[in-house]
């Protein structure tokens, strides 16, 4: 797209004008506003469907209001629409319009991690039968090193995005309202089966698996915690497909 035309749609800049075929300037900005009123609208279409659990959360009205002005202040560096927004989240924190809801930066940035992470590599990853083999093969289990793919984040918010994020793509409004909003809360996002999935887990859990990122043995991944249970994390991480190899 032409530098001049981009920048006259997205602002008031009126330089371009004058290679708008008209009688008159303002004729010139009727003609400009068609296009300008489509690229508006499209960015804010896409943002919509970026940050749909945002979007709910503070209506479609004031949603739209604040991509407008958003848009207006960060103008697309991509032709791949999925990638705009990327920084979304840190303009909510300064909006002030929106500083009654201080999860709301939260959860788009949540939003936009999950997005990334769908269009990220997918790998491999061990069954329960695999993963049984594995820990049979070896006399002392403690030294074995498990394996999550590289795109494994564990995320912590003090609000309860995760548990919001859920909410609305199950039960939509109705469980939405039963969210403890100021419940902190620790996520655990994977790929699998094509797309993004998260999880809300205990701290421990989240300890524990970020020490598996860091490749220590099984041993020493064991948060020092009673409130740890190793059976039971290690069977979530089998059913959530988190494991790629054990050696």
């Amino acid at each position: 797209m032409n530098t001049s035309f981009k920048t006259a749609l997205l602002t008031e800049d009126t330089r371009f004008y004058n290679e708008i075929k008209a009688p008159n300037m303002q004729q010139q900005e009727v003609r400009l506003n068609v296009y300008r009123n489509n690229v508006v609208v499209s960015l804010i279409d896409a943002l919509c469907d970026i940050f749909p659990v945002t979007e709910t959360l503070v209506g479609d009205v004031f949603f739209r209001a604040m991509a407008r002005i958003y848009l207006l202040e960060n103008q697309p560096s991509s032709p791949i629409i999925s990638e705009y927004g990327v920084n979304f989240s840190d303009f909510i924190r300064t909006f002030e319009p929106a500083e009654n809801l201080p999860f709301l930066a939260d959860v788009a940035a949540l939003e936009h991690e999950m997005l990334t992470l769908t269009h990220s590599e997918e790998y491999k990853t061990l069954d329960h039968d695999a993963v049984s083999t594995a820990f049979s093969s070896v006399e002392d289990p403690s030294v074995l090193l498990l394996n999550v793919p590289p795109t494994t984040k564990i995320l912590a918010s003090p609000f309860a995005i995760g548990s919001l994020y859920q909410a609305h793509f199950s039960d939509g409004h109705q469980c939405l309202n039963k969210v403890d909003i100021n419940k902190s809360e620790y996520l655990l996002l994977i790929k699998s089966h094509l797309y993004a999935q998260l999880h809300v887990i205990q701290k421990e859990e989240a300890i524990f698996i970020k020490n598996l990122m860091q490749q220590r043995s099984l041993e020493d991944a064991v948060p020092d915690s009673d409130l740890f249970d190793l059976g039971k994390t290690l069977a979530k991480l089998i059913e959530w497909k988190v494991l790629t190899q054990i050696k």
